[in-house]
C-alpha cells in the first residue's frame, strides 16, 4: 500500500501518491502495537522512521497474511486482506491533494536526480499524470467512496490532528518531512500554460469535482 492497519487502535490508513503519505505512515507507526500491520517504505525513509521511534515493517508478508501487502494497495485489495468485518468496523482514511499541485510535486520528484528538468508542458502530456490520477481508485470501489474520511493535503496537520483525537491515539501526529526536498520554492501555478492546466483538469475531473478543487 503501503498501508498501516492497527488492530490495537482500530484504524486503517491507505497511502495515496504524492500526498505526504510516507510522513503520515511514520507518525502512525509510532502508535502501533506488535500485532498491527506495517508495510515497508524506502530504505531512506526507514531511517527516518527509526529516528522518529516508529515501529519497523511487520506482519505484512504471507504468512501471516493470506497475501503480502504491496505498495499503493487499493481499497478492495485492503478489504480482502483484513476482512470485510474489520474494514467496515475500523476507521479507514487516506489523503487527497489538489491535482495541479500534485502534478508539479511529481514532476520535481520524478526528475530530482537530473541536472536539467525536461519541459513541463511535454511532461504533463505523458502517462505519469494519468497514473497519478489513479489515486482516486485507492479509496473507491467500483467508483464509490468507501473510506470513512479522505483528508486534504492542504490542511493535513489540522485534519490528521482531528483523526488523532477521534481515535484517541497517544501523543500528537508529529509529521517528519519525508521526500520533501526535491521541490524548489514557488507556487505551482507558475509552471502552467492554459493547455497544461486544461490537461490536468481533464485527467483529474473526478477528483476535482469530488473535492471542489480549483486551480
Amino acid at each position: 500500500m503501503p498501508v498501516i492497519a492497527s488492530h490495537q487502535h482500530r484504524f486503517i490508513f491507505l497511502k495515496t501518491r504524492k500526498t505526504a503519505g510516507t510522513s503520515v505512515e511514520i507518525a502512525l507507526s509510532k502508535v502501533c502495537g506488535p500485532d498491527d500491520i506495517i508495510t515497508e517504505i524506502s530504505p531512506e525513509d526507514e531511517k527516518l522512521r527509526r529516528a522518529a521511534g516508529g515501529r519497523p515493517p511487520q506482519n505484512f508478508e504471507s504468512p501471516p497474511l493470506e497475501r503480502k501487502a504491496y505498495n499503493h494497495m487499493g481499497a478492495k485489495a485492503v478489504r480482502d486482506l483484513v476482512g470485510e468485518q474489520a474494514f467496515t468496523d475500523y476507521f479507514t482514511f487516506a489523503i487527497e491533494r489538489n491535482p495541479w499541485d500534485a502534478v508539479v510535486s511529481l514532476y520535481f520528484w520524478k526528475y530530482k536526480d537530473r541536472d536539467e528538468l525536461p519541459d513541463f508542458e511535454a511532461y504533463v502530456q505523458e502517462i505519469w499524470i494519468e497514473q497519478l490520477a489513479n489515486n482516486r481508485r485507492l479509496y473507491r470501489i467500483r467508483g464509490r467512496m468507501v473510506l470513512d474520511r479522505v483528508l486534504r493535503y492542504e490542511s493535513l496537520d489540522a485534519e490528521l490532528g482531528e483523526v488523532w483525537d477521534q481515535l484517541g491515539l497517544p501523543g500528537a501526529p508529529d509529521l517528519p518531512r519525508a521526500k520533501g526536498n526535491a521541490r524548489p520554492a514557488g507556487h505551482y501555478r507558475e509552471l502552467y500554460s492554459p493547455t497544461s492546466k486544461q490537461r490536468v483538469a481533464d485527467v483529474f475531473a473526478d477528483t476535482i469535482e469530488a473535492f471542489g478543487y480549483e486551480f
